[in-house]
């Protein structure tokens, strides 16, 4: 049988992390600053490692007003970055952590859409420099990302045909293509801003038809546990992927 994974955010305080363990093969753990608390960040990461489930950091902005969901700004950049490192570093003590997912804007901020020739002299380059990296250097959060795999040797969990592969590979790291469950995509492939307001997918039967398309493309599925229906979603996307031949388990 074909197999996927299904991940969920969690550790962010909301009501529904032990009722998830039924559905999900990994759990991308809050580490206390965008929403949740260290305590809850550490219990949560025990309890799903108990219970034989992948587990992955999941860092963002500190930004609890926006949930860690507004696009970073250049006076807060280096606080923003420099929460990101202590973040991780609180948390990757525990060895059973398999990869990281970026949260909210910090994924979106290093989700970009790489140009035609992003990586041959241009856009501003100066001679002497590596053409790719000076590119990528220009977004805030693409070298923080890529400092933080190679360092904790961690897999990452993003979205394909953005920078995130070249991220990925330019750390030396392991690429997991992730897909959405209930997120609206743009025509150039990246998620529709949450401040759309039909960036959340609504009607069961087109989340379901999403989930579909997008299992052949991809080794991971993104569950929300931050809806109000977070049970009922992850429900219907399980039966959905098993209506369509895929048996659920960590791609690890």
């Amino acid at each position: 049988m074909k197999t996927i994974d299904l991940n969920v955010d969690i550790a962010e305080g909301f009501p529904f992390d032990d009722d998830l363990l039924q559905f999900a093969s990994s759990g991308n753990v809050c580490c206390g600053a965008h929403a949740g608390s260290q305590d809850l960040t550490f219990s949560t990461l025990e309890k799903w490692l108990s219970a034989g489930k992948q587990v992955g950091l999941h860092p963002g902005y500190p930004d609890r007003a926006s949930m860690g969901r507004s696009p970073i700004t250049p006076e807060l950049a280096r606080t923003y970055l420099d929460s990101i490192f202590a973040q991780v570093r609180a948390v990757q003590r525990f060895s059973e952590v398999a990869y990281l997912k970026p949260h909210g804007a910090f994924y979106n901020d290093t989700a970009i859409i790489l140009p035609p020739n992003w990586n041959r002299p241009g856009f501003g380059y100066v001679p002497g420099q590596d053409p790719a990296s000076f590119f990528l250097s220009r977004f805030p959060g693409v070298n923080s990302l890529s400092m933080l795999l190679r360092i904790y040797r961690l897999r990452l969990l993003g979205l394909p045909g953005t920078a995130h592969p070249v991220i990925a590979e330019r750390a030396s790291q392991p690429f997991v293509r992730e897909g959405f469950a209930d997120r609206r995509y743009a025509a150039d492939g990246t998620l529709v801003p949450r401040s759309d307001p039909t960036a959340l997918l609504e009607d069961p039967a087109e989340i379901a038809t999403q989930v579909v398309r997008l299992a052949p493309q991809v080794d991971s599925i993104c569950l929300h546990g931050d809806r109000a229906d977070s049970l009922e979603l992850a429900e219907l996307t399980a039966r959905a992927l098993h209506d369509a031949g895929y048996g659920i388990a960590p791609w690890a």
